[in-house]
């Protein structure tokens, strides 16, 4: 997976490539066990980018975002790979950029147009910092992306490894980039102990990239980095043999590939057990939007759900979710399906029940706690919902075709 995850908010000057960006030498330096450009003889540090470079324009993968200098496709590139697969990417990127081509085209458009767009991509609010940064960049930039990482720094949903992305890649700027590939990458080369997500080896592995970077071809190196990782330097069984910067890595010489870097465990994943509802009325099917304060797919429709408690039956859970979300008093009917699906650590059976209107508690309560749509079938297809809402509105469209 082509992780490419943002680390804390703070400023660069880019403007001065013979010292390191102030956005790397300003983060609190400390000791770390390992090897560093500093101990390491001038030399071998060359040496890594003498090699890496011809590496990576040989074999470099044929990505549709390495076919442009566009700051614009870039930018949504980057925002795409964080989190998600290079494949799974691709004909997203493709329908972003034939729909909002440039920034002025994804400024004017609303966030249910946006959502839509990248439904079954996941983590949404990915979407809604793109739009967000692309009014900002219409409003404050003329609808052209800065090119320095102190004013993209300013722009709404742009970190550290963002604006070092666009401004490394599309404007060959000297400055670092650090996503989970580049942090594996470093942390054998240099063979570097101690959590990569937190102070101190976090803060050292951006200074090691910036001092890393090859004078001058700062666009290609950072790719390297990251194609490097994503390709041999990889998480199991990385292919050392065919590595290009074998000779100067740390971990090779000393057996640590298989422990580098020392990541955190991951939490074991939780099992939940939720009913959702299809709840009609006159043959259209109630639907709600999550609301923006919501941790997770703030803005997307979802049929109304609830989480189980500890041995609560299905109606009484029906009961809960119809007073305390909906204003409703609902009568449960057939079991319609059971799904599966994951968020995070999250192990969620989804139990979906056809249920019926008893009684509103109180006129007008429904659209008062939720802002709610009564849709046709047909018009599912429309509305933005996260990927198992999706599922669940196929289930509702299917059904409905096959009554006519």
């Amino acid at each position: 997976m082509e992780r490419r995850p943002g680390t804390s908010s703070s400023s660069a000057d880019i403007h001065a490539p013979t010292r390191q960006p102030t956005f790397v030498t300003s983060m609190a330096r400390s000791e770390t066990k390992g090897f560093s450009p500093a101990n390491q003889p001038p030399n071998q540090t060359r040496a890594i980018g003498t090699a890496l470079l011809p590496w990576y324009r040989a074999h470099r993968r044929d990505l549709p975002w390495r076919q442009t200098r566009d700051p614009y496709a870039i930018w949504v590139s980057e925002v795409m790979l964080q989190q998600t697969q290079v494949e799974t990417a691709r004909p997203y990127y493709a329908r972003w950029l034939a729909r909002f081509p440039d920034i002025a085209a994804l400024a004017a458009a609303s966030e249910s147009e946006v959502l839509l767009l990248w439904q079954g991509l996941g983590y949404y609010s990915r979407a809604r910092r793109l739009l967000a940064g692309a009014q900002a960049v219409a409003e404050k930039h003329g609808g052209a992306l800065p090119e320095s990482v102190d004013e993209l720094l300013r722009l709404p949903g742009i970190g550290p490894y963002s604006a070092g992305a666009i401004a490394s890649i599309a404007f060959n700027q000297e400055v670092p980039l650090v996503d989970g590939n580049v942090v594996r990458v470093i942390t054998r080369l240099f063979g570097l102990h101690g959590d990569p997500t937190r102070a101190p080896l976090k803060s050292r592995i951006w200074e090691l990239a910036a001092q890393l970077i090859v004078k001058g071809h700062a666009r290609d190196f950072n790719q390297a980095l990251m194609e490097l990782g994503a390709t041999l330097c990889t998480p199991q069984k990385p292919l050392c043999l065919t590595c290009p910067v074998r000779g100067s890595c740390e971990a090779a010489r000393r057996g640590l590939t298989q422990i580098l870097p020392e990541l955190p465990k991951r939490q074991p994943p939780t099992q939940v057990a939720m009913l959702a509802a299809f709840i009609v009325k006159r043959g259209r099917y109630l639907v709600y939007k999550v609301p923006d304060s919501a941790p997770r797919w703030a803005g997307m429709w979802q049929f109304p759900n609830i989480e189980l408690e500890p041995a609560e039956s299905p109606r009484h859970a029906l009961s809960r979710l119809g007073k305390e979300q909906l204003g409703l008093k609902l009568l449960l009917g057939e079991h319609v399906s059971r799904l599966q699906h994951s968020v995070t650590r999250y192990r969620i059976t989804l139990d979906v029940y056809d249920c019926a209107v008893q009684e509103t508690e109180k006129k007008g309560e429904v659209k008062r706690r939720l802002e709610t749509r009564w849709c046709l079938p047909k018009a599912l297809a429309g509305v933005p919902m996260p990927a198992v809402h999706q599922k669940l509105a196929g289930i509702v469209m299917g059904r409905a075709n096959r009554r006519c």
